[in-house]
């Protein structure tokens, strides 16, 4: 398809690059960049490490994990309280869902119910069934 003719010169190419308009123009507004900006800065590895430290200098529980590892140690059983230490870790910062969420697991679920796009037995069975030989 052919431009339409115009009867003066053409304009300059910057002045006419500068009056075409992108198909989709977006609004600086609509970025939100300050939320972006903050959301970027709150996973930062340093901050993350500062709050990791912090978190274990004011954590009573690590507190009183070093004491009884300590203990441990001098009388033999320094291992044994490391594997208790690391179960117990694994316990006390495991996750609580939020309200209405599911879990990957449908056994963990209320009714058992699978989430959505998960294989099931009637769907494997049926994919099966359905397959050329």
């Amino acid at each position: 398809m052919e431009p339409p003719a115009t009867d003066g010169p053409a304009p300059p190419l910057k002045a006419n690059a500068k009056a075409r308009k992108k198909p989709y123009h977006i609004k600086k507004a609509d970025l939100h960049l300050d939320e972006y900006r903050k959301e970027q800065q709150d996973r930062s590895p340093a901050l993350l490490f500062n709050r990791a430290v912090n978190g274990l200098r004011f954590s009573r529980q690590f507190h009183l994990y070093v004491a009884i590892q300590l203990v441990a140690i001098l009388a033999g059983y320094g291992q044994v309280m490391l594997v208790i230490g690391l179960f117990w870790a694994m316990i006390a910062n495991t996750g609580k869902r939020k309200e209405g969420e599911m879990s990957a697991y449908s056994l963990f679920n209320e009714g058992v119910e699978a989430i959505e796009g998960s294989t099931d037995m009637q769907a494997l069975e049926q994919e099966m069934r359905t397959r050329a030989l």
